[in-house]
């Protein structure tokens, strides 16, 4: 569910209402890697904690795709206590502005998430769309998050999937899919993934620190997750070098 939190300037360029989504392109893909889990792909090359791969749509060079993995060194309940607080999803992800379940959406493990983010542009309004969200904790030790677009405005595709598993009492393997695409206007395809993958990176490197400093602020959190980014430039290079087609395997 890291999309959301990724997207800031990038959409900027194509004003329009949000409208129902149909069916991402990916929503098959990612249904059968978590029922065929665990996966056979090995991650790509990373910045410190986190091992990102870029996924290429052949065809369509604005599609992003990522596969992003790291451990954490926290338990599995200080992980998935994060991301099922929704409400406080605003002070973890920078440029949210507001995150909430939509009332009356929740049915068994589904519910309806409502996101309104800030674009860094004065003259253009704030961004808003839907997620469905679906929660799996049917396994003993491991707990996935679906995530895939409901109602859609400069966003009009997105599926993902965050699959945590416990590797030991405070350790926790993370691993999450993102394909998705927006009106990215006249952006460069440089700058599409450039600025696509740091908030990939910030969100979870944000992650992972509140989950392993509890005791941190959100301030601390986004300090040290900027200090990292920074101080692993070529990531982004790297990541686009070694990209490869996107595929179940």
């Amino acid at each position: 569910m890291r999309l959301p939190v990724l997207l800031g300037a990038l959409l900027a360029a194509v004003p329009g209402a949000a409208d129902e989504a149909p069916d991402g392109r990916y929503r098959a893909v990612i249904d059968e890697l978590v029922a065929t889990w665990p996966a056979l792909d090995r991650p790509g090359p990373g910045a410190p904690g986190l091992a990102l791969t870029c996924l290429d749509t052949p065809g369509e060079p604005r599609f992003v795709g990522a596969r992003q993995e790291m451990v954490i060194q926290a338990s599995l309940a200080a992980v998935t206590a994060i991301l099922d607080d929704v409400a406080h999803y605003a002070d973890l992800y920078p440029d949210v502005v507001a995150v909430s379940v939509v009332a009356g959406s929740q049915s068994g493990s589904r519910y309806l998430t409502a996101w309104e983010r800030r674009v860094p542009l004065f003259f253009v309004a704030n961004t808003r769309f839907s997620l469905m969200n679906d929660v799996d904790r049917s396994v003993p030790e491991r707990v996935v998050y679906r995530y895939w677009l409901q109602a859609r405005g400069r966003l009009t595709q997105s599926d993902g999937v965050v699959i945590l598993e416990a590797l030991g009492r405070d350790q926790v393997r993370f691993v999450e899919y993102d394909y998705f695409e927006a009106g990215w206007g006249p952006l460069p395809v440089g700058v599409v993934w450039t600025k696509s993958l740091r908030g990939l990176f910030m969100s979870d490197l944000s992650l992972k620190l509140k989950a392993e400093h509890a005791a941190w602020s959100y301030r601390e959190i986004h300090a040290e997750a900027t200090r990292l980014w920074e101080l692993d430039g070529p990531l982004v290079a790297r990541c686009r070098a070694s990209s490869r087609p996107a595929s179940l395997r």
